[in-house]
């Protein structure tokens, strides 16, 4: 039997996907509960800065760009590209969003790469938005971050954060590797208190140490190349944030 709403819709769409936990009654859009950032990358890339968003670092040779490689999905997806050894490119917004204890958050994305043992992918929250390399937003000159992803030298994650620069906590996730040419879908998860990290739908490392409440904090992404030789693809498919208000 067909049922019609009975009155006006005044609350935004919650997720109910028990697949990936950490959506479960959160925002998927904007409304009066929850702030949602949500970029698929489908409009203008203009000098290595996607619209809405505020910077690009760049590194010498690096850039960010639309990638229009059907095989690979053009639906909307950007590709950070390297030129040599710990080199690559991060972008970041605006600084718009706030971990607040006791009220929930998450960041994810959606991305690929060719190399998952001699690269860097760093994602999540960070209060540097003025740097020279992109890694500043997620090491030791981030004086607050939460990011989450891999680290040069291994398949499997690792978690950085950091409070008011009481020094960069660094926790390594499980044992769950990722693969090489295959999109993974990665998440930084806050219940109000603890952070953890997460791996197409699993959580793979949690932790309450260093993590950065009450600042002002932008979203961002970051890629580099490890293996000396440079050309490591890494294509990114699209960033959320949903922060309960």
């Amino acid at each position: 039997m067909t049922t019609g709403f009975k009155g006006p819709l005044v609350h935004g769409t919650r997720s109910t996907q028990e697949g990936y936990a950490y959506r479960n009654r959160m925002g998927m859009m904007n409304s009066a509960e929850f702030c949602v950032f949500h970029d698929d990358f489908t409009s203008l890339v203009t000098t290595n800065v996607p619209t809405g968003w505020a910077a690009a670092i760049i590194d010498s040779g690096a850039t960010v760009a639309t990638n229009t490689t059907a095989a690979i999905g053009a639906n909307g997806v950007l590709t950070f590209a390297d030129a040599t050894a710990s080199e690559g490119a991060a972008i970041y917004t605006a600084k718009a969003f706030q971990l607040t204890a006791g009220k929930k958050a998450f960041v994810e994305c959606r991305f690929r790469t060719d190399d998952v043992t001699d690269s860097t992918i760093q994602f999540g929250l960070s209060s540097v938005t003025a740097s020279t390399d992109p890694e500043d937003l997620w090491d030791t000159s981030a004086d607050s971050v939460v990011s989450f992803g891999i680290a040069d030298g291994a398949a499997t994650t690792v978690m950085y954060t950091d409070s008011a620069n009481a020094g960069i906590t660094t926790t390594a996730g499980d044992s769950t590797a990722l693969t090489a040419d295959a999109w993974h879908t990665l998440a930084i998860y806050f219940d109000g208190t603890a952070v953890s990290g997460w791996v197409n739908g699993t959580k793979v490392v949690s932790t309450t140490t260093t993590v950065p409440t009450g600042v002002a904090l932008a979203g961002f992404f970051g890629a580099l190349n490890g293996n000396g030789a440079g050309g490591n693809l890494f294509v990114l498919d699209y960033f959320r944030v949903a922060v309960e208000r």
